[in-house]
């Protein structure tokens, strides 16, 4: 996972080159959403070798962007921004895992899932 700033952001996120999916993660440091959705992402990147996957300061890349929305995912390809997920409830409550966030890459096109249904439908506790 790359970190990047404001100004590395059309670079590497909108020319990532054709076809290439990205999924960009906003975030703050030493915030318990935040390092638990890298936790995720880490996996997700090991797994899906061919996203791309950065991450960046909230307040850097929107300032004024409210920290209760965090952990948020941007979901790009070809310089078109396919979705977001804000916040927790975006994969389905503060009980979300590795399946739920790959339930949402899968849902937009970026990977290839072997999950047969959406896991936010059946929390995990």
């Amino acid at each position: 996972i790359v970190e990047i700033e404001r100004d590395g952001f059309v670079p590497q996120v909108n020319h990532a080159g054709d076809g290439v999916g990205v999924v960009v993660f906003l975030f703050k440091p030493r915030h318990y959403a935040s390092s638990y959705m890298l936790v995720l992402i880490e996996a997700l990147a090991r797994k899906f070798k061919h996203v791309k996957f950065v991450k960046i300061a909230y307040e850097d890349c929107i300032p004024g962007y409210p920290e209760r929305n965090l952990p948020t995912l941007l979901f790009y390809r070809d310089d078109d921004l396919l979705g977001q997920c804000v916040g927790v409830n975006a994969f389905g409550g503060s009980s979300y895992g590795v399946e739920d966030v790959e339930w949402e890459l899968a849902h937009l096109g970026l990977v290839n899932t072997q999950l047969e249904r959406n896991p936010h439908e059946h929390p995990h506790r």
